[in-house]
């Protein structure tokens, strides 16, 4: 039973804790206060917004705006100085992604999948809906990299490989090796400085732009209509030499 002292050491060191908190986060909020890097990072996110907006079906299975929630959750994580967390995001975002273009495609395994309450694979090949159901991340995107071969730009295909290549590197940051390698302590945040924040927004924009473009592809009917502002968006998030290729078409699947 704690005592009446022991309990009120600790909420002394609550205090403590929160105070100490505050001052790292007002830190690293004044840091990216005035930071053209931030500015960038933010309107990523708010541009992909746009275009995940545009694209939303009510058939799609997991819903666009899970992502979504995301999208607008890591602007924050790397103004406050937790980039890490932010990279957990990121790698949560893409297993979402494929996720939707798969089971969006395969219902009954959708259903088999809303089952499991707490995830995990299945082994049993004998038991094809459930074992394709619940599978490592990798079997889903080898669905959209064969779906995207059916994309007579290309673009789909390469946007891809691009997200193995981000995934590949998300999956050593989040891993608890990197940690268990390091000699020094480490700090609780990450400086959000213009060094730090530059590599951050290279990695934002190459997730979303590219995850945009598969999706464009995966809906192209949708994407062919989407309104003015979130075709905008789409056109600033992926860069002027997609843009070219995709608006001289053809883009897409059938």
């Amino acid at each position: 039973m704690t005592t009446p002292k022991a309990q009120g050491a600790l909420k002394q060191q609550v205090r403590e804790y929160l105070s100490d908190t505050k001052s790292i986060v007002d830190e690293c909020l004044k840091t990216c206060s005035s930071s053209a890097q931030f500015s960038e990072s933010f309107r990523i996110s708010l541009a992909t917004k746009s275009v995940l907006s545009g694209l939303t079906t009510s058939n799609l299975r997991p819903s666009l705006s899970l992502v979504q929630t995301i999208v607008l959750r890591i602007p924050m994580l790397s103004a406050i100085g937790q980039g890490s967390i932010a990279h957990a995001e990121f790698r949560r975002f893409l297993e979402l992604l494929f996720w939707t273009i798969y089971f969006t495609d395969h219902s009954a395994e959708w259903a088999e999948f809303q089952k499991a309450k707490n995830g995990g694979f299945s082994r049993d090949q004998h038991k094809p809906i459930s074992f394709a159901a619940n599978r490592e991340l990798g079997y889903y995107v080898d669905y959209t990299a064969e779906l995207m071969e059916n994309d007579p730009s290309g673009l789909g295909s390469q946007s891809v490989a691009a997200l193995r290549t981000v995934i590949h590197e998300l999956n050593s940051n989040v891993h608890a090796g990197q940690i268990a390698k390091e000699q020094r302590k480490l700090v609780p945040y990450e400086n959000p400085d213009s060094v730090y924040l530059s590599k951050f927004v290279r990695l934002q924009r190459s997730v979303f732009s590219s995850s945009c473009i598969v999706l464009a592809a995966y809906k192209r009917q949708k994407f062919e209509r989407l309104p003015a502002a979130a075709r905008a968006n789409f056109d600033w998030l992926v860069g002027p030499v997609f843009r070219r290729k995709i608006r001289s078409g053809p883009f897409g699947n059938p």
